[in-house]
């Protein structure tokens, strides 16, 4: 598995992690319209992380020869945001959402890449100190 994949993946499972966390917590408070909100933003979080890696990967690995394919490309990325837009807006108008659990949703993704991050970084540094160590 790459690196970038592996990102991914690790992202992918601390924002299920939060999200799973943040059930568990609303649902026993009895606040289903908090929960609600919360599983509402985390897969919007989720489908937008979702478009920004596709974006990544197919702005850094195709050759610069893009035309055609390209303009439409972007053309269905739009329409597929254009299209969280307008689920978005039905939620909110017309489901019994709470708008800072739709928000904390949306943090969900963000808070699950910094988290892979800070456990990525503290195995890394926990595996390359005992690798110096050993060196000298």
């Amino acid at each position: 598995m790459n690196e970038r994949e592996q990102f991914v993946r690790g992202t992918l499972m601390g924002a299920l992690g939060l999200v799973v966390a943040g059930l568990v917590v609303f649902g026993a408070f009895g606040k289903w319209d908090w929960a609600l909100g919360l599983a509402t933003g985390a897969l919007v979080g989720l489908f937008s992380f979702g478009l920004i890696v596709s974006t990544v990967v197919r702005l850094t690995e195709r050759s610069a020869s893009r035309s055609r394919g390209q303009r439409y490309w972007w053309i269905r990325s739009i329409l597929r945001l254009l299209g969280v837009a307008i689920i978005v807006f039905f939620v909110i108008v017309y489901l019994p959402v709470n708008l800072i659990g739709m928000a904390l949703g949306l943090l969900t993704v963000q808070l699950g890449m910094g988290g892979y991050f800070i456990v990525r970084s503290s195995f890394l540094h926990r595996s390359t100190t005992g690798m110096e160590d050993r060196q000298l």
